[in-house]
């Protein structure tokens, strides 16, 4: 009898836009049991309630999803932030390298990996037993990202782990890497956005093929009811907690006046939807269907 305490739950999210294939891959989650302040730490408790109560979520509870991007182009595939791959700590997360191979695409097949950021989530599946998970791939990144977690500027305390694993898993692949700037075109219909302020160089990225749209927000929106609720608020994982708010409010504007899809890294799987505005603030409406049609 299969174990009744195992959920089993959606893990591989695949669409078309244009010549492109979109494929969001979970690569886990943690649950946490703190929501406030995790999620804002310039709110109250009772303000952070209200909004999980308004979306019946279950305070202090949250789900932290984990959903790299890959995308396929007529010459290219590309993937986005790989996950923590053998290096997560713990057993519902690191699950990027085995679904990878469930999609019908391996690693070796990938052409370019693009790191919006240096936190681990994003970079410790670079390598895989110290030898690089993706051997064929060129590695972007942006040039003040690297620059900041390669030097010795001030971080707190609990960022010390950051630049280790950094300097330990991204400095050896420097040859690799090509260093770019906000606005960069990647690769044909693919653009990088200035979206600093949850890292020193954190990225954004604008898609487009065949006159169809994509914004990947990256971190830019940590939790989809409480992150779009105030854009004041500050995630406590924000670098720079005053330019991430600026950085915020400047990309959700963008996405609800293009009316665009989003994809964003820590959004409930499959990570898809769109930002709406509303009467006091924004909202996450998720895809459907729209994406398969």
């Amino acid at each position: 009898m299969a174990d009744s305490q195992r959920n089993l739950r959606p893990d591989i999210y695949q669409f078309g836009l244009g010549h492109f294939k979109i494929t969001n891959i979970l690569d886990g989650y943690f649950h946490r049991e703190d929501m406030h302040p995790f999620t804002a730490t310039n709110a109250s408790a009772s303000e952070i309630e209200t909004v999980a109560k308004e979306h019946l979520l279950p305070y202090p509870k949250l789900e932290h999803n984990f959903v790299p991007t890959l995308i396929e182009t007529p010459n290219a595939l590309i993937a986005f932030d790989p996950g923590f791959g053998k290096q997560a700590p713990g057993p519902t997360a690191g699950w990027y390298n085995r679904l990878l191979e469930k999609t019908g695409y391996s690693p070796d097949n990938v052409t370019h990996v693009i790191i919006s950021h240096g936190h681990p989530d994003h970079i410790a599946n670079l390598t895989t037993d110290d030898l690089p998970t993706f051997k064929h791939a060129e590695i972007i990144i942006s040039r003040t990202e690297y620059e900041f977690w390669s030097g010795d500027a001030a971080i707190p305390d609990f960022r010390q782990p950051t630049r280790q694993m950094f300097q330990e898993i991204v400095i050896p692949l420097a040859d690799r890497c090509r260093f770019i700037e906000p606005d960069a075109s990647i690769v044909d219909g693919l653009t990088a956005l200035n979206a600093f302020g949850h890292s020193a160089g954190h990225m954004a990225f604008h898609v487009e093929s065949e006159g169809q749209e994509l914004m990947m927000l990256s971190d830019t929106i940590a939790h989809y009811a409480v992150s779009l609720a105030n854009l004041e608020w500050q995630f406590s994982m924000d670098d720079d907690p005053l330019m991430a708010v600026k950085t915020r409010k400047k990309l959700v504007e963008q996405a609800v006046s293009c009316k665009v899809p989003i994809i964003a890294f820590h959004m409930p799987f499959p990570s898809v939807g769109y930002i709406e505005k509303t009467n006091a603030s924004f909202r996450w409406v998720p895809s459907t269907y729209q994406m398969n049609i």
